[in-house]
């Protein structure tokens, strides 16, 4: 197709026009063949300019609003729970390291994107410490959740070492002692993360040293994929699958009892109420892990099988950027929607909530002919 000046428009035939002259051009090598037609794919390697995030830079205002309300909402409700149940201190603790992972990780990342700062890259200092504290509060975060899951296995399948296992106290030192072991798991950044300065653009940026290129680019995603998703996501699918059988198991043995009118007294195991929805909100808790961290196990992986690659496909960069934006957010969407996961199933803590934002009275809030406090506080397993 040729416009008003006689000149073609069509991309088509100009390479075609530039084939024709390449031939009749005795002198045309092949590398300015490969030039030529390489400059398309280019533009799909490498952008030319920086661009803004669109993914970032709308939906993680949002995430971080709603997560950063609902985290100081649970410390409303959540310390007053804690004080008898461990199960809830763990909730307590994974709200805490949550709203640190959305102020560390997802608000950062934000002002980087609407600013074109990078704090990490500041100094050695900033870009260490930050990222070292990012690994530490998302590590411990899903471990949490992995522990108050396991804590739900014991309590259905050994009930009365529960009461000796799953305390306040005991809760604790797991925290502590979580925290310690993944500390120590990522303080290598300390020492194999570094200001590099392109030697193009000359902006710093948080990199590696030359000396921890393979480990940082090759082995570090595994690693990384492993401890934040891999390793938790198979304990919760195993311990879940274990708790739903069990709640299942149960279920039929007592509809069996019933219907045959028959009581075997203190031999069979019933789920107190409390228990049961607890549970269920735990399970609910994990399957929501699962689904909002399996981008970001995807994105892990291929990282780490293209880094490993002697030489690398060419593909869209913007593209598997704008997939890694749909990871991370998908990954701050599981660190800041844990509140209205407790909130929408258990009721006694939506009666606690109104109580303590609302200020009403605890005579008010009752079930049947009894109040919060005497109603949701019996034994554990009466």
């Amino acid at each position: 197709m040729m416009n008003s000046s006689g000149s073609t428009n069509s991309p088509f035939l100009n390479i075609l026009e530039y084939l024709k002259n390449m031939l009749h051009n005795d002198t045309a090598t092949e590398n300015e063949l490969l030039n030529y037609f390489y400059g398309p794919f280019n533009d799909l390697a490498s952008p030319k300019t920086p661009q803004r995030d669109q993914i970032v830079l709308y939906t993680a205002p949002i995430v971080y609003v709603v997560g950063v309300f609902g985290h100081l909402m649970s410390f409303l409700i959540l310390p007053y729970f804690a004080k008898k149940e461990s199960s809830y201190v763990y909730l307590l603790f994974l709200s805490i390291f949550d709203l640190l992972v959305l102020n560390v990780g997802l608000l950062i990342r934000w002002l980087h994107e609407i600013l074109g700062v990078n704090i990490l890259s500041f100094n050695d200092y900033t870009c260490k410490m930050l990222t070292f504290l990012g690994l530490l509060f998302s590590d411990t975060s899903v471990w949490l959740l992995v522990a108050v899951t396991m804590e739900r296995f014991i309590i259905l399948y050994h009930p009365f070492r529960a009461t000796l296992i799953c305390t306040v106290r005991r809760s604790l030192m797991i925290i502590f002692f979580l925290v310690i072991i993944i500390a120590l798991v990522n303080i290598h950044v300390f020492w194999t993360l570094e200001i590099v300065v392109d030697n193009v653009t000359r902006q710093k940026n948080c990199d590696s040293t030359v000396d921890s290129n393979a480990l940082i680019y090759q082995a570090w995603p595994l690693i990384d994929s492993l401890i934040y998703s891999i390793l938790p996501f198979l304990s919760t699918c195993v311990l879940n699958y274990k708790i739903i059988q069990k709640i299942r198991h149960i279920k039929s043995r007592n509809r069996n009892v019933y219907s045959r009118r028959f009581s075997r007294g203190t031999s069979d195991q019933k789920i107190p109420k409390v228990e049961k929805k607890l549970t269920i909100t735990m399970v609910i808790l994990s399957v929501t892990f699962m689904v909002t961290t399996l981008p970001m196990l995807i994105y892990l992986c291929v990282t780490a099988l293209l880094n490993s690659l002697a030489k690398q496909p060419i593909f869209s960069h913007q593209r598997y950027r704008y997939f890694r934006s749909f990871a991370e957010l998908m990954m701050y969407c599981n660190h800041a929607i844990n509140f209205y996961l407790y909130i929408a199933n258990s009721r006694r803590l939506r009666l606690w909530f109104r109580k303590r934002v609302f200020r009403q009275k605890a005579e008010k809030l009752v079930t049947g002919n009894q109040v919060l406090e005497k109603q949701e506080y019996s034994s554990r397993f009466s």
